[in-house]
C-alpha cells in the first residue's frame, strides 16, 4: 500500500486546496516592504521637486533682477544703489529668510566696465541655507556718452 500525505489526501478527496498562513504571513511581509519603500521614494521624488521648483524661481528672479540692473543707466551702478533693489512678493513668501547678495565692481580694464553678481539663498525645510543661485554678468559705459 501507498502511502499519502495529509495534503495529497485532502485535495484528491475534493477538499480545497489554499494558502498557508505562512504564505499569507510572507506575502504581507513583502507587501509592506514593497510598500514602505515606494513611499519613501514618492517622498523623496516630491522633495526633489520641491528643491527645483525653488531653484527656478530663484533663478527668474535673478535674471529679472539682472534685467532691470542692466537696463538702468550706467552712472547709477554703484555700491549705494544695491540697497533700492529687492527680492519680489512671490519670491519672500516662496522662500524663507531669502537673501539677495548684490556685488558691483570694477572691470579695471581699458573699458571702463563693471561687473554685477547676484546671488540669492534661502533656508530649507530642515533650517539649512540652500546652495546659492549665482548670476553674473558685465556692463560697459555706452559709446558715445550715456544711455
Amino acid at each position: 500500500m501507498q502511502r499519502r500525505s495529509y495534503d495529497q489526501t485532502a485535495h484528491d478527496a475534493g477538499g480545497r486546496g489554499g494558502y498557508s498562513l505562512v504564505e499569507m504571513v510572507v506575502a504581507g511581509i513583502v507587501l509592506g516592504v514593497v510598500m514602505t519603500v515606494s513611499l519613501q521614494l514618492l517622498a523623496a521624488t516630491s522633495r526633489q521637486q520641491r528643491y527645483a521648483e525653488r531653484r527656478q524661481l530663484a533663478a527668474e528672479e535673478l535674471a529679472n533682477l539682472m534685467e532691470r540692473l542692466s537696463a538702468a543707466p550706467y552712472e547709477t551702478l554703484d555700491g549705494a544703489a544695491q540697497e533700492s533693489w529687492t527680492l519680489s512678493d512671490a519670491v519672500t513668501a516662496h522662500l524663507r529668510d531669502a537673501e539677495l547678495g548684490i556685488d558691483i565692481q570694477s572691470t579695471g580694464d581699458d573699458l571702463g566696465g563693471k561687473q554685477i553678481s547676484l546671488s540669492l539663498r534661502w533656508r530649507d525645510a530642515g533650517d539649512v541655507m540652500v546652495t546659492p543661485v549665482r548670476l553674473t554678468t558685465w556692463v560697459y559705459p555706452p559709446a558715445g556718452g550715456t544711455r
